[in-house]
């Protein structure tokens, strides 16, 4: 017996292909007895780091990795699957996740990420998370290049002041 796909499976295969081709990083997870409320708050908690989070059909999203050429991507998607995407920062998008994972008590464990079309593990995507976010990073690059500056500055100004300290000490002397 030969089964046609429907329309809307179809239509979700074209979808999840286009996501897997344009997004940066894709974080494949398993979920459990997750409520409709716990879903939201977890969606508007990621949305808010520039992240969404999908469920997927394993066997749909196997065929959009084939059609969007992440065959690695197949190895990380299982049982009650759902997936974070994004391209923004994936330090902030992963440390979201198990923030929120952590504060709500989900059953979520991380199978794996693709970034950038690189396979990390579960534990690479918990050490993403601890790390600093890109804005975070840019603003300690940004500190750090100004701090030789600030204390030329100030050594400058006291210099000054010292010899506005002397020349009045002279002309005090001089009265």
């Amino acid at each position: 017996i030969f089964f046609m796909p429907s329309n809307k499976n179809i239509e979700q295969l074209e979808e999840l292909k286009g996501i897997f081709e344009n997004s940066d990083y894709l974080v494949s997870t398993q979920y459990k007895d997750i409520s409709a409320n716990d879903m939201v708050m977890l969606r508007k908690s990621l949305n808010s780091a520039g992240a969404k989070y999908r469920i997927v059909k394993n066997n749909i999203a196997h065929l959009a990795a084939d059609s969007a050429n992440l065959p690695d991507l197949k190895g990380i998607i299982s049982g009650t699957c759902a997936i974070m995407i994004t391209n923004g920062d994936p330090a902030q998008s992963s440390k979201s996740l198990f923030k929120s994972i952590k504060d709500q008590g989900l059953e979520i464990n991380v199978m794996g990420a693709i970034l950038n079309g690189d396979v990390l593990t579960s534990e690479s995507v918990k050490e993403l998370s601890k790390l600093p976010s890109k804005d975070e990073l840019i603003a300690k690059v940004v500190g750090q290049i100004g701090s030789p500056i600030t204390g030329f500055v100030f050594s400058l100004s006291s210099q000054l002041s010292s010899l506005v300290s002397v020349l009045n000490n002279i002309a005090e002397s001089k009265k």
